[in-house]
């Protein structure tokens, strides 16, 4: 697996949902439920935050060491977190309408080949990667 994970068959699964939600949006003039405020704040944050952990785990790919520390250290996938948690879920609200469903496509699709980013990372770190596993959750920090 590449440094992207599943990353891309994440995006096409949410990609495809939310080109055919805008076409529906258009065609029928759905303008229900849109917090274009709310939605933007949600998206620079989640942008920002993705940023940071981008350089965490770019930085530890690029030494091919399992990233344990900063934000990894609460979840095993903080990005597909602040995907799934902030950035797509803010953009949904911008836009509204059939886009509202696109966060639970986009976690359909994180959860459906999650397990195979895992098997990867099992197999490239194995004991480091399963200690790893066993003490950290995989999308939300425990409490």
């Amino acid at each position: 697996m590449h440094f992207w994970g599943i990353e891309p068959k994440v995006a096409l699964s949410a990609f495809s949902y939310a080109l055919l939600a805008f076409c529906l949006n258009s065609a029928l003039g759905l303008q229900t439920l849109r917090l274009p405020g709310v939605g933007t704040i949600l998206v620079i944050v989640g942008v920002a935050l993705w940023l940071v952990c981008y350089l965490q785990v770019s930085g530890a790919y690029r030494e091919g060491k399992l990233l344990t520390e900063g934000c990894y250290s609460r979840v095993r996938h903080p990005i597909y977190s602040i995907w799934g948690l902030l950035t797509i879920p803010g953009f949904s609200l911008a836009i509204g309408g059939f886009m509202l469903g696109l966060p639970a496509i986009y976690w359909f699709a994180v959860v459906r080949f999650i397990g195979d980013e895992e098997k990867t990372l099992e197999g490239r770190f194995g004991d480091e990667w399963r200690e790893y596993a066993r003490r950290t959750p995989r999308f939300l920090p425990r409490l």
